[in-house]
């Protein structure tokens, strides 16, 4: 009897221990389901024309996983963070740095519907991301660069001076304009330091032409060059601070402009990436000819604390973060 006894509670065991690593394999945890959250985040960047690439943070939550006759179809909630490469770039995420509290983070989640068979296929997807508010950043690092309005008149300027160096200075044999600037922010160094972010396309002005008006400069048609590009300038006269309402900095009227541009230090770095039309575009990255239903919503910094979200529904969820950025009122 001992002996059949000991016998019970060995197999008793095995299937504990079984039933306990069968389920540490589900949910949030499950490799299929972090997997198919990878290559669906790379189909959500592929497809994307604006913004910078999304990084996974973690599976949040599997709400709803069904057989289908061909396949299977996932639900999941994805947390996801803002890199520094642009989705112009078409980089994978995964060769992307995350913006770090040095850089004005974006955190945000996706709702997305995957259907896995031989391959992984993104359906449908939904984003909302948010910039990490100011006073969460301040609070462990009150030196870092904290975000600047668009419409500053100094961030236009900063943008216009680091696309004339890049123009100047660079061996491309266009020149290039302004489409739009993505991002700015400032830091006290020795004086008021600026930074932005911009896009840039290539036009139909040789560098070879003298006297060139690049108001007269026509973006490109068809094949060209686009560029991502991140500028600053650091000055520490005082005389040169901008208001909002001088707008004769735009127009480049200011009677002090060209001191300006003397006393002030500008650094401008830019990576180009070829642009094609759309139906010369191949997605490398989706097997179904089915069109792809997508969005993203960018909201406002949220308030601290932050509002407690909807629990997780699945096991072992949410997955593990991939990403810590020591910022605990926000638990990122």
């Amino acid at each position: 009897m001992g002996k059949l006894h000991f016998i019970s509670l060995l197999l008793l065991s095995v299937y504990l221990h079984n039933a306990s690593t069968s389920s540490e394999a589900t949910g949030c945890l499950d490799p299929s389901v972090v997997t198919a959250a990878e290559v669906a985040l790379d189909q959500i960047n592929a497809d994307r024309k604006e913004g910078f690439i999304f990084s996974l943070n973690r599976v949040y939550d599997v709400l709803q996983e069904s057989e289908e006759e061909e396949g299977k179809l996932l639900q999941l909630i994805i947390d996801v963070m803002e890199t520094k490469c642009h989705v112009i770039s078409k980089t994978k995420w995964k060769s992307c740095e995350i913006k770090d509290i040095g850089s004005v983070p974006v955190f945000g989640n996706c709702d997305i519907s995957v259907f896995i068979q031989t391959n992984i296929t993104l359906r449908n997807y939904s984003c909302t991301i948010q910039q990490v508010p100011a006073a969460a950043i301040v609070e462990v690092c009150p030196d870092c660069p904290t975000t600047e309005s668009l419409n500053d008149p100094i961030v236009s300027e900063t943008a216009n001076l680091a696309l004339e160096k890049y123009n100047k200075e660079s061996n491309t044999s266009n020149y290039f304009v302004l489409l739009n600037i993505t991002g700015a922010s400032m830091q006290w160094v020795v004086g008021p330091s600026y930074f932005v972010e911009f896009i840039i396309q290539e036009t139909d002005c040789a560098k070879t032409l003298t006297d060139v008006d690049w108001s007269q400069c026509q973006p490109m048609n068809g094949t060209h060059m686009k560029g991502f590009c991140t500028g600053s300038h650091t000055t520490s006269d005082y005389e040169f601070e901008v208001t909002s309402s001088e707008d004769s900095w735009i127009s480049g009227t200011h009677p002090n402009i060209e001191k300006f541009k003397k006393k002030c230090f500008t650094s401008v770095s830019c990576s180009l990436h070829q642009q094609m039309l759309e139906n010369e575009l191949e997605n490398g990255h989706r097997t179904s000819k089915t069109p792809l239903s997508g969005s993203v919503l960018v909201l406002p910094p949220p308030p601290l604390p932050v509002p407690p979200r909807i629990p997780a529904t699945a096991p072992n969820c949410p997955g593990e973060r991939s990403h810590n950025l020591g910022l605990w009122s926000l638990k990122l």
